[in-house]
């Protein structure tokens, strides 16, 4: 309960700071919105922690790789052969956690005894992942058809 009341607490501070540095993301407001939800039913209801905290390392143990994209371009190696190192660490990553660990732990939620409120934001988590599961695809192949300039730091 305390890791899904942190989690809840970290949550609402991301999605307020998220719309700091960006214009409004729908998707991202989107997401943000359906884990808040989901921890206020887990805490109310008082069920699924366990589920809950495997949905966070499911959901964030591809960070570190899309951080370290982000961190990248701004230093000035994008489309090197390091970013696209960092793309593709992330792609496999985050479609392997999410799109294979995430609907196991989908319907572990789904088919066990649990309220209609947290079945809900699990299936609307895991949709939410196919979506950026869609567009990740789409970054991938574009990167892979562009290919990769020569790293000029190198030199």
């Amino acid at each position: 309960m305390e890791t899904m009341a942190f989690s809840l607490s970290y949550m609402i501070y991301d999605l307020i700071c998220s719309h700091f540095d960006q214009v409004l993301s729908i998707d991202n407001a989107v997401h943000h919105s359906v884990c808040i939800l989901g921890f206020v039913a887990g805490l109310f209801y008082r069920k699924c922690a366990s589920e809950m905290v495997a949905a966070i390392w499911i959901t964030e143990i591809s960070s570190p790789f899309l951080h370290l994209r982000e961190i990248l371009k701004e230093i000035g190696y994008k489309d090197t052969d390091i970013n696209l190192a960092a793309d593709v660490c992330f792609a496999t990553i985050f479609s392997l956690a999410r799109m294979v660990g995430g609907p196991y732990l989908v319907y572990v939620t789904i088919t066990a005894d649990n309220p209609i409120l947290i079945q809900a934001m699990a299936l609307g988590l895991q949709l939410v992942s196919a979506f950026w599961f869609y567009k990740i695809l789409k970054m991938m192949r574009y990167k892979i058809m562009k290919g990769s300039k020569p790293d000029k730091r190198s030199n």
